[in-house]
């Protein structure tokens, strides 16, 4: 794969953005999740919220590109008013399966949330994604909780300070 940049994420990236997100999906979670996660219906509700999180001026959305295509992206949220927490949650990394292992998910990282403290959730079955967390310096916090949708898959809460 050519090597990639990284870029603020613009308001005109939100359908490529939906595309992306829904392959990563389809991607990453196959066997945990039912196809509806990744249909045409869902990547409409995909680019409708895109359309919405480009726009808030407390988040940060990023994009990995080659050639001018999307291969990646992450999305942050900024000034949480959550106690004993970090004010930055990692709300979103999704890098498609062809650009694993070429650095675009490190450089999102790094491009969504500098150094700073932060938390994120990861889904307890998703060792590649707690790996990449736990290089960053993330720790879990004890917190688990279900997922809204799948009460049979659990998401774990992890913090870096």
């Amino acid at each position: 794969m050519p090597s990639f940049t990284t870029r603020a994420a613009r308001l005109d990236d939100a359908e490529e953005l939906a595309a992306v997100h829904t392959q990563s999906w389809q991607e990453t979670y196959t066997g945990l999740f039912s196809e509806n996660a990744w249909s045409a219906e869902s990547r409409v509700r995909r680019a409708a919220m895109w359309n919405v999180l480009l726009t808030d001026d407390d988040t940060t959305s990023v994009v990995a590109e080659v050639d001018g295509a999307i291969i990646g992206f992450a999305h942050a949220e900024h000034n949480r008013d959550e106690p004993n927490l970090p004010a930055e949650e990692l709300k979103m990394i999704y890098v498609l399966a062809s650009a694993h292992g070429t650095g675009a998910g490190q450089a999102l990282i790094d491009a969504a949330l500098g150094g700073a403290p932060a938390s994120v959730w990861v889904l307890e079955r998703n060792p590649r994604a707690r790996t990449f967390y736990a290089k960053n310096r993330f720790m879990r916090d004890g917190t688990v909780r279900e997922m809204d949708f799948n009460p049979n898959i659990r998401e774990l809460r992890l913090i870096r300070r």
